[in-house]
């Protein structure tokens, strides 16, 4: 059983579509899990509704309701998710993150190791899983806006507490922190950031540039 949830804010800015692409990615993986996040996200979509219903009808414009049914249309219901890389071949993917393309991984140390996650076009935006090995610890580094991470296997402590599979983290930039993986497995999250992480030292700042700020 998550023992760290999204917040309430953040689960109304899901529920209304108000996150970006890869945020709602990381937050649709928790809430598939979680009773408690899928219980409050009914409620908020409720209250939208009524909020919505409440609201007086604009008139569209027109051709739009025969182009809405045309994009509806090119929805293929059949559609396979795409493959599995090999190397999480094994590992149980959350649904959402399933239907989505995954990159080939870069491993930036012996012990770490990103993979881009294709998502629609999010600015600045970054999302992306990230893999190390027991005991790792990451280098210290803090945000420009929100990091949204989902733990899919294993855990890791930081200034905050210790986050441990089906678990959800929120950081920003008033928090500076060195994640560190538990000693007795690897840990996979599935992390989206609303722009690259703001790495303190010079060799992972290096590191980063070398990989063009991906991540």
């Amino acid at each position: 059983m998550s023992r760290h949830h999204p917040a309430p804010d953040i689960l109304a800015e899901y529920a209304r579509g108000a996150l970006h692409a890869g945020a709602m990615l990381v937050v649709a993986c928790h809430v598939e899990n979680c009773a408690v996040c899928r219980s409050e996200v009914t409620l908020w979509e409720g209250v939208g509704g009524a909020l919505l219903e409440a609201t007086p009808g604009i008139a569209l414009s027109d051709g739009a309701l025969d182009g809405m049914l045309a994009r509806l249309d090119d929805v293929d219901p059949q559609a396979e998710n795409p493959p599995v890389p090999d190397y999480l071949k094994g590992v149980a993917l959350p649904t959402p993150l399933a239907a989505r393309k995954i990159g080939r991984r870069r491993r930036v140390t012996p012990n770490i190791w990103f993979a881009p996650v294709e998502v629609p076009s999010q600015g600045n935006a970054r999302t992306y899983l990230v893999c190390a090995g027991p005991g790792t610890k990451l280098s210290e580094h803090t945000h420009a806006g929100r990091e949204f991470t989902q733990v899919l296997k294993g855990a890791f402590a930081d200034i905050s507490g210790l986050y441990a599979q089906g678990d959800f983290a929120c950081t920003d930039d008033t928090i500076l922190h060195t994640p560190t993986v538990t000693s007795d497995a690897e840990c996979l999250c599935l992390i989206s950031t609303d722009a690259p992480m703001r790495l303190t030292g010079w060799p992972a700042r290096l590191i980063q540039g070398l990989t063009g700020t991906l991540y």
